[in-house]
């Protein structure tokens, strides 16, 4: 028996519950333009923290959803945000970031967000964001949809990306793959590139977030690249 002829006759389906929402930010005004946007559709926010590590000390279960305020184009507070899903993988997170080029959003999403808004666009796009992710589905910024597939590397790069991954300079690199050293730094700046990073922290970071099970074994090498559990 389907679900529908369970229900009374002349009964409508009860509304789904509201998920529990954490609102995570620094400033009491983002907090305010977050819990307004939401009290406006219905949606009340829960708690609010000012910091990530505030969020050990709550109840959260893969119903809630968590909306936290960074800027994806900030190590640090991606930083912030790779801790956040570490200590509370469960619940969604929808990161509120100013406006950023389709590798940051890329990056949000490989590091633990369900979806990422633009801040100019929280009160339009925030409380439809959140209903989206408690249906499990993952939210984009419309216009960045094409932008944010996981990038591709060639067998070189991802050799290269491997051996960075694992702390060894571009003469290092260059000695274990026995090419010139100016290679190794054109490759390197075109992971960069494609990545959307600035510094070899930062890919190593991205590198372990995307779980990059196909990088290649460099020789010498011990024969795996750095990976890491999805």
């Amino acid at each position: 028996m389907n679900a529908e002829a369970e229900q009374p006759a002349g009964d409508s389906p009860t509304p789904a519950a509201p998920p529990p929402i954490i609102s995570i930010a620094a400033e009491a005004k983002t907090h305010g333009r977050i819990a307004a946007a939401l009290a406006e559709q219905g949606l009340p926010v829960a708690t609010q923290v000012v910091a990530v590590s505030e969020v050990a000390a709550l109840e959260v279960d893969e119903s809630t959803v968590i909306v936290f305020a960074c800027d994806i184009d900030a190590p640090r507070q991606m930083t912030s945000l790779r801790r956040l899903y570490r200590e509370a993988p469960e619940p969604s997170v929808i990161v509120i970031s100013p406006p950023a080029a389709g590798p940051g959003v890329r990056r949000a999403l490989d590091a633990g967000a369900t979806g990422v808004v633009f801040a100019p666009e929280l009160e339009r796009t925030l409380a439809a964001s959140v209903h989206a992710v408690a249906r499990g589905q993952s939210v984009v910024p419309r216009k960045l949809r094409a932008s944010v597939d996981r990038p591709i590397l060639s067998h070189r790069e991802q050799q290269v990306l491997a051996l960075v991954s694992n702390g060894l300079t571009n003469a290092e690199i260059a000695e274990q793959l026995f090419l010139a050293e100016s290679t190794i730094k054109s490759h390197v700046a075109s992971i960069f590139t494609k990545f959307g990073v600035r510094s070899r922290k930062e890919i190593a970071a991205a590198s372990v977030d995307l779980g990059e099970s196909s990088l290649t074994s460099a020789p010498g090498n011990g024969g795996a690249g750095k990976q890491a559990a999805a």
